[in-house]
């Protein structure tokens, strides 16, 4: 691990709705802790009811947690209208909202109580390294849609706050073991305990899983093994100061692919500091510090020069392999020399490291009550940095110091109709500043009936990866660098993302609010979004390896449908959860073209996005409890056929269908739980890619804890 001896760590944490145990008057009660959860914060980091937040919101709780047959982070997400959950390969999961999913979640805010985990070089989520895990989770704040607004760039799309159980709920000790198929093992144990205003846990995980078995009959390699340490602390030296930080560190082995499956080595490690001072009942004010960083090393074969040229249609005679049928294409004199005086000389290496952090501070305070007006006020600071041979063409470090500025106005216009208006204001240094804004109206019908019209202007800043990647093959002559290809490159004229939304959306409360119904239906345009096109090379391989990848503003789509949640809860006994989305999606790709035409010429290749995420997609979810702690699950998901990139052929529809029983037994001080669930029960489907053959999962769980 790298690191910078200048800065010290915070002391840290992860401030969530979960541990904010403080009532007005800043005492803590049980009722605080364990109550049904019926506000969020997530949409402009104001407590509102959910007949007020601007945005269309799904709340993931405990409850509906353990009723679901999800075996890890990303299934809970399948319970989300409008969220596509697929795999990259067997240890590499994906998560997108309404945009096409490709190997990394470019335009997902992710944030674990309040901390972002979004991966500045990788410019995505990496789900194999956030340390948290389903029995971790106190709920998950779903927003659907754009939340630039409050949460900025990253939010582009949609935004999630992961909260995680206070060390309040977890009192005692418990112990959890995992094995299914499929090489399927974990491993947890945990210990929260008391001192006087302190309370913590500390958390130990270890997982391992197989991943997909083989494509065709061909064994593959896409195993992924984790371990993580976790500390939680929450202290309350007053009653209106409340005080949450976190450190934690992980170990993680994964692949990269699909393609050649390389193992790539994680190290990661945070810092998370919360301070929150609820300063009279109507205003508080809270400052939040974190650290991420990460280490990341590629394990791939090593290439000379020789072995090189020849992936890319070279024999040793400095001739073109591609084009003897046609005629000898003698190579450029430079390669001929490269060749002539040293054809074993290593220039892609057996590993490749990575380094990447983050340092994150940010001051906000809210004011609850000013004539009917309440505002969330916040100024931060983010410094990114990494270094990456790989990725930049050789050794070094670049960085970027972003500063931004939220505001969030809710305004109670009458007992019917409230306005919310949002602003964020983001200045990149030597870049110019983006304004995103959002404004919505919820109007009250009745108490059971809400309505709500919004519209957002989004933005979202290159990465800097996506503005700075040089990836390239060089050959060392005699002190001169050569060259020899250059893989993925960044454009030098990258533009800004930017999203038009607009929205309808209503909420039903029925049966004393037993019963709920959540309906959006939405028109978005998104535009300059950034991919990766072709474009002809150049250098001393350019008549071998003919195109290079450059990444550069090539998409535009429009998004058109409507999505709808019910949940129904008539007891504490029975959970019925069901969702779909009908999304029509239809824009452009320009794969290959000249970049200095305005206009489309006849050697320009595009692709169409149309069918490139799926038409419908449905969930259901049923869970009921039995006397004597005994619990049955069951879940059905259908995915419609889509295309997992453009230009690709279509995956066929699949559905699926998970199964759970539990069993929990209680004694004076202690209780144990027996699990078994299975996944895909039936017949094997495709998985993203037509070599993804998902099969029937079956794993056995084991818990026990003290009271």
């Amino acid at each position: 691990m790298k690191g910078n001896s200048l800065r010290l760590p915070f002391l840290m944490v992860a401030l969530s709705a979960s541990t904010q145990v403080f009532s007005a008057q800043g005492l803590l009660t049980e009722e605080d802790i364990f109550a049904e959860i019926d506000s969020v914060t997530g949409v402009t980091h104001l407590k509102q009811s959910l007949s007020q937040v601007p945005a269309a919101v799904t709340i993931i709780d405990r409850r509906t947690i353990e009723a679901s047959t999800a075996l890890n982070l990303v299934d809970l997400f399948r319970l989300v209208p409008g969220f596509q959950v697929y795999f990259i390969h067997g240890n590499k999961p994906g998560v997108t909202y309404h945009v096409p999913g490709g190997d990394y979640s470019r335009r997902l805010e992710v944030k674990v109580d309040g901390r972002s985990v979004y991966e500045p070089l990788l410019s995505s989520v990496e789900w194999n390294t956030i340390g948290v895990d389903i029995d971790d989770i106190e709920y998950i704040e779903v927003v659907r849609g754009s939340n630039t607004a409050a949460d900025g760039s990253n939010a582009f799309i949609a935004s999630f706050n992961i909260v995680t159980r206070s060390p309040l709920a977890d009192a005692g000790t418990k112990f959890s073991v995992q094995h299914g198929n499929q090489g399927i093992k974990s491993r947890a144990i945990s210990h929260s305990s008391q001192y006087d205003q302190l309370t913590t846990n500390f958390t130990l995980k270890a997982s391992d899983s197989q991943g997909f078995e083989d494509f065709d009959g061909k064994d593959i390699s896409d195993s992924a093994d984790t371990f993580t340490v976790r500390y939680q602390g929450l202290w309350t030296p007053t009653v209106t100061d409340s005080i949450n930080f976190q450190l934690g560190t992980g170990d993680t082995k994964t692949t990269i692919g699909p393609s050649d499956y390389k193992k790539r080595h994680w190290k990661n490690k945070y810092q998370h500091f919360n301070w929150k001072r609820i300063a009279n009942e109507w205003s508080d004010v809270e400052l939040v510090l974190y650290h991420n960083e990460i280490d990341f090393v590629d394990n791939d074969d090593s290439y000379d020069v020789a072995t090189t040229l020849y992936l890319y249609g070279a024999n040793e005679d400095g001739k073109s392999l591609h084009q003897l049928m046609g005629g000898d294409l003698v190579l450029p004199s430079e390669i001929q020399q490269v060749l002539a005086n040293g054809s074993n000389q290593i220039i892609a290496q057996p590993t490749y490291a990575h380094f990447s952090d983050r340092w994150d501070a940010e001051l906000r305070s809210n004011i609850y009550s000013i004539d009917d007006l309440r505002m969330s006020l916040a100024v931060g600071s983010r410094h990114d940095s990494f270094e990456t041979e790989l990725f930049l063409g050789g050794p070094g470090r670049i960085s970027q110091v972003s500063n931004r500025l939220n505001a969030n106005l809710e305004w109670t216009a009458s007992d019917a109709l409230t306005i919310n208006l949002g602003n964020a204001l983001e200045k990149i240094r030597n870049k110019d500043n983006t304004n995103s804004y959002r404004a919505a109206a919820n109007y009250q019908l009745s108490k059971k009936h809400i309505f709500r019209l919004a519209g957002s202007h989004s933005y979202r800043d290159p990465t800097l990866l996506e503005v700075n990647q040089n990836s390239i093959y060089t050959y060392d002559n005699q002190g001169e660098k050569i060259t020899l290809y250059t893989r993925v490159r960044s454009d030098n004229d990258i533009a800004t993302e930017k999203q038009i939304s607009r929205e309808i959306g209503y909420l039903g409360l029925f049966d004393d609010k037993k019963l709920s119904l959540d309906i959006r239906i939405f028109d978005e345009e998104l535009t300059n979004l950034i991919g990766e096109r072709r474009e002809p090379s150049v250098g001393p391989l350019k008549d071998i390896a003919k195109t290079v990848n450059i990444i550069d503003n090539i998409e535009n789509m429009k998004l058109k449908g409507v999505e709808w949640q019910l949940q129904y809860r008539p007891t504490n006994q029975l959970l019925l959860s069901l969702n779909h989305s009908y999304l029509v999606a239809e824009g452009d790709s320009w794969y290959g073209y000249d970049k200095h035409d305005d206009a489309a010429s006849e050697n320009d290749h595009i692709l169409d996005l149309d069918k490139t995420v799926p038409e419908n997609m449905a969930n259901l979810l049923v869970s009921y409890e039995m006397s004597g702690g005994l619990k049955f699950s069951g879940s059905y998901h259908y995915k419609e056929g889509y295309k997992p990139k453009p230009g690709a052929v279509s995956l066929p529809s699949h559905s699926r269908f998970d199964f759970k029983a539990s069993k929990r037994w209680f004694s004076q001080s202690n209780w144990m739980e027996l699990s078994l669930t299975a996944q895909n029960v039936g017949d094997d489907y495709q998985e993203h890619f037509s070599f993804n053959k998902f099969e029937s999962l079956y794993v056995l769980g084991f818990k026990l804890g003290s009271n």
